[in-house]
């Protein structure tokens, strides 16, 4: 099913009124684009197709006044029929920075008037540095979390040794969405490192043949961590640096002689102690 985000700003810019329905119940976080009979025409609800009732209700609803419902399968959305150029100049941020940033998310909050009009509020929270953790102000009836893009932080790694392999698979394990760039060479290795934490492997003859395409296919965005541990990097560095990073690190042969790679861990001397120096590190800054 296709993303739900680029389909309403398309339809508010063709000038239509599409339905939004949106999750309410804080765990299980989904949108979906509705039609006027209540199907779902683009997002993703695991079979919830159409809601009980729908129809009646999208043709009572106007634009302004949201309403709650309850799915067939006893799920409660919000729904609301999206309209105006304001709607559209709102979600084409949101779709901005789902576009753009390595996170985001969309929080909604519903307010009511002595339990009538509902008032609905919505932020777009564009991450830029990881682990952005949003309040709810008193007041919030029902609220609603959803992330647009992946994860709550990506990690990329450039390396081919061992320090590199290492923060990969403890990066994986802790739930980070990472990503290891290494050689060719290594990729057999690398991978059967799979089984401590899952993490991709994408490979290239030599690490001269990163540029800035080459990080525009790899997902590199304002926010994400990056680890360096090749020597080979003179090529790239002048790249990641125009990029604004959440975290940026050096180990291994990418240090200069002399130096410590690990402020928090200074004692570390295997690599699987210099990459829980690193994640801790990492994690720390934000």
């Amino acid at each position: 099913m296709k993303s739900w985000l680029p389909h309403l700003v398309s339809e508010l810019d063709l000038g239509k009124q599409p339905v939004l329905a949106q999750t309410l119940n804080g765990t299980e976080t989904r949108a979906a684009i509705l039609d006027q009979s209540g199907k779902v025409m683009a997002g993703d609800f695991h079979g919830t197709g159409v809601f009980k009732g729908a129809k009646k209700l999208i043709g009572d609803m106007l634009p302004g006044k949201p309403l709650v419902a309850v799915s067939a399968d006893k799920k409660r959305f919000l729904l609301e029929k999206q309209s105006g150029e304001e709607s559209l100049l709102f979600w084409k941020e949101a779709l901005e920075g789902q576009e753009e940033s390595w996170a985001a998310w969309l929080l909604t909050m519903i307010f009511s008037n002595n339990g009538k009009d509902l008032k609905v509020v919505r932020h777009i929270l564009a991450a830029q540095g990881p682990w952005t953790t949003p309040r709810l102000p008193d007041g919030v009836e029902e609220w609603s979390l959803m992330p647009l893009n992946a994860g709550l932080g990506r990690l990329y790694i450039f390396g081919d040794d061992d320090i590199a392999l290492e923060t990969a698979a403890l990066g994986g394990r802790i739930g980070l969405k990472v990503t290891l760039v290494t050689l060719k060479t290594r990729q057999a290795e690398a991978e059967s490192f799979q089984n401590v934490g899952s993490f991709n492997v994408i490979s290239f003859a030599r690490f001269t043949d990163l540029n800035s395409d080459a990080f525009a296919l790899l997902g590199l965005k304002t926010g994400v961590f990056v680890l360096v541990t090749t020597k080979d990097n003179a090529g790239f560095m002048e790249e990641l640096e125009k990029i604004k990073l959440g975290w940026m690190g050096l180990a291994g042969d990418a240090l200069p002689i002399g130096s410590n790679p690990v402020k928090i861990f200074p004692v570390a001397q295997t690599s699987a102690q210099m990459a829980l120096g690193l994640i801790t590190e990492m994690l720390g800054s934000s």
